[in-house]
Formats: C-alpha cells, sequence, structure tokens
C-alpha cells in the first residue's frame, strides 16, 4: 500500500505546484488580454509578451517608404486598429523606439529613427491615444536585431517597436 501511496502523492505535489504557478496577477491577466487583442488585430507585425510587457514590432517596409520617417498611407487602417486596442487598455504606458541599419551616418540614422518613432506616436494620438501615454526614443543603429553584414539583416534591423508597459509611473 505504501509504495502505491508514494506515486500518488508525488502526483498530487507536482500537479499543485504548476497549477500555483499558472495563477497570474491581476496585471499579466491585463497584459495577455492586451496581447491577445493586439495579436488578433495585427496580422502586420509580430507582436510578443514577456511577463508584465507586451511588444509590437512592424518591419521598417510596412511603415516608411526607404530613408524616410513619413508613415505610408496604407498603415493607417492597421494603425487605427491598434489604436482601438490601446485605448480600450489605458492602463499601459507606450515606449515607441525607432531603430535603422548601419548604413550611413550615425547621427543622421538617430534622427531618422527618432523621427519615425515621433511620427508613429502622432499617428496613434490622431485616433485618440494620449499623448501622456506614450514616449518616444530614437536608437539609430545601436540595437540590431540580425547581422547588419546582409541585405535581409539590415532590413530586420529596420524597424519601429511598441512596447505596453503595465502602470509604468
Amino acid at each position: 500500500m505504501k509504495k502505491m501511496l508514494f506515486p500518488i502523492i508525488a502526483a498530487l505535489i507536482v500537479l499543485t505546484s504548476c497549477a500555483a504557478s499558472k495563477k497570474l496577477t491581476a496585471e499579466q491577466r491585463y497584459m495577455k488580454q492586451q496581447y491577445n487583442e493586439l495579436k488578433s488585430a495585427l496580422n502586420e507585425a509580430d507582436v510578443t509578451i514577456l511577463n508584465d510587457s507586451v511588444k509590437v514590432i512592424f518591419p521598417d517596409h510596412v511603415l516608411f517608404a526607404t530613408a524616410s520617417d513619413q508613415l505610408k498611407d496604407d498603415i493607417k487602417p492597421t494603425f487605427e486598429r491598434f489604436a482601438a486596442v490601446l485605448n480600450k487598455y489605458d492602463k499601459t504606458k507606450i515606449l515607441i523606439t525607432g531603430h535603422t541599419d548601419n548604413t550611413g551616418e550615425t547621427a543622421y540614422n538617430r534622427n531618422l529613427s527618432e523621427m519615425r518613432a515621433v511620427n508613429a506616436r502622432q499617428l496613434l494620438n490622431n485616433y485618440k491615444v494620449d499623448l501622456d501615454r506614450m514616449f518616444t526614443w530614437g536608437l539609430g543603429d545601436h540595437v540590431p536585431v540580425a547581422d547588419n553584414a546582409t541585405d535581409a539583416g539590415k532590413a530586420r534591423n529596420r524597424r519601429v517597436e511598441f512596447v505596453m508597459l503595465y502602470n509604468l509611473k
């Protein structure tokens, strides 16, 4: 009987510890809901979640023409859907970062990445996302996600990222 009881007790301990670790905080549930809605609304973007933050990455070619900081007109319906979800989840702050590849002068890339972030912020504001919730940062070519030695890597490095953080004060 003792031999049969040990595996049952061990299984119960494992199951209860797994169940306890799967309980989400209210903030995590809120961010998970926002993640699910963003994932559904934004098929043009890569949407990921990590703990209490959600990241949305739009590839540069989706948002901007090459070497331009002006958003393409055909992205506006996507940003309208994006803004609708952001407005629904107004307990978050949004960090908008612009990135470039390493082609060109450092100062030019820094300015281009900042203007892209600012213009993305302004378009979201046009759809009623509160400016006080959004912060921009142009990082130029300082945070590559791929090798700048290839055209494919450079294309991946030219991007705008949005990070939603719960109740950042």
